[in-house]
C-alpha cells in the first residue's frame, strides 16, 4: 500500500487525540502535525506539505472552509477529509468537492477505509477548480431554511442578531431591523443555528456572539449592538455558558 501523509485541523484537543489514537497502529500513515484553527494550520500545510488535511468544519472565529479559502489563494493543492458533527453542513457540496467527508463521532473504520482509497487514488492536479466549487457551493447554501405560517423563509444566519421565543413560534431580529415570525420553537430554531457563534442567554432567548459588546453581571443583561443597542435578559442558568462561549470564540 502507498504511503500517505497528513495534518489534523482541529480546535477539539480531545478530537485531534482520538483522530491520532484511530490512526496509531498504521505504518503506512504519517501524522506530519496538528493545528488547533486556521491561522496556525496554514504555516504547518505550506511547510510539512502533507497528502490531506483531516479538517474539522466546525471552528471558532475561523471554520473550516476559510482555510479552504486560504489553500486557494496560496494554490496549495492538497486533499480534503472533512469531519463534521451536523449533516447541515452542506454535505452534498462537500462530497462533490472535497475527496470524503466523515461524521463525529468518527469510527476507525470509516476512517481508515477513506485514507485507503485516498492512498490508492492519483492526486488531482485539478484540485484548485473542486476548491473553488466547494466554495461557490457552500455560498450558495450558507442560508438557513425557517418555517413560517405561509411557507419558508431562507435567512443566513450572519444577519441574526437574536432569537426570541413566543410561544412556539420564534422571532428572528435582524441587523435589519425588520423581525420575522417562524413557527418554530426556539429548540428547533437552536439545532438550525451554526454551533459556534450563537449561545443561549436564557430559556427565551439565543443571541448572536457576533454583536455581543456586553455583559453586565450585577445587573444580568447583555448588551447587543449593530446601528442601535440591544439589552437582553440574561438568567442566572446560562450566564456561566455566555462566559465560556465569550473565552472560546474571542480567546483561542
Amino acid at each position: 500500500m502507498k504511503q500517505i501523509s497528513l495534518i489534523i485541523v482541529d480546535d477539539e484537543k480531545s478530537a485531534r487525540d482520538l483522530l491520532r489514537s484511530l490512526l496509531a497502529e498504521e505504518a503506512w500513515i504519517h501524522i506530519l502535525g496538528e493545528a488547533e484553527n486556521v491561522d496556525t494550520a496554514l504555516p504547518e500545510i505550506m511547510k510539512k506539505k502533507p497528502d490531506v488535511i483531516l479538517l474539522d468544519i466546525q471552528m471558532p472565529r475561523k471554520d473550516g472552509f476559510v482555510l479552504v479559502e486560504k489553500l486557494i489563494q496560496h494554490e496549495i493543492r492538497v486533499e480534503l477529509i472533512f469531519i463534521t458533527a451536523f449533516e447541515k453542513y452542506a454535505i452534498r457540496a462537500i462530497k462533490a468537492s472535497a475527496f470524503d467527508y466523515l461524521l463525529k463521532p468518527v469510527k476507525k473504520s470509516e476512517l481508515i477505509a477513506s485514507l485507503e482509497k485516498l492512498a490508492d487514488k492519483v492526486r488531482s492536479e485539478r484540485m484548485d477548480i473542486r476548491f473553488e466549487e466547494l466554495i461557490k457551493q457552500l455560498g450558495d447554501q450558507q442560508k438557513i431554511k425557517f418555517k413560517n405560517r405561509t411557507g419558508f423563509s431562507m435567512v443566513d444566519p450572519e444577519e441574526i442578531l437574536y432569537c426570541q421565543a413566543d410561544s412556539n413560534y420564534t422571532v428572528l431580529e435582524l441587523d435589519t431591523g425588520k423581525s420575522l415570525v417562524v413557527s418554530m420553537n426556539l429548540g428547533k430554531v437552536e439545532e438550525l443555528l451554526p454551533r459556534s457563534g450563537f449561545c443561549r442567554v436564557s430559556r427565551a432567548t439565543i443571541i448572536n456572539m457576533k454583536y455581543l459588546t456586553h455583559v453586565d453581571r450585577k445587573a444580568m443583561r447583555c448588551t447587543l449592538s449593530n446601528k442601535e443597542n440591544h439589552t437582553l435578559a440574561i438568567t442566572k442558568k446560562y450566564l456561566k455558558d455566555l462566559e465560556m462561549c465569550c473565552d472560546h470564540l474571542f480567546n483561542s
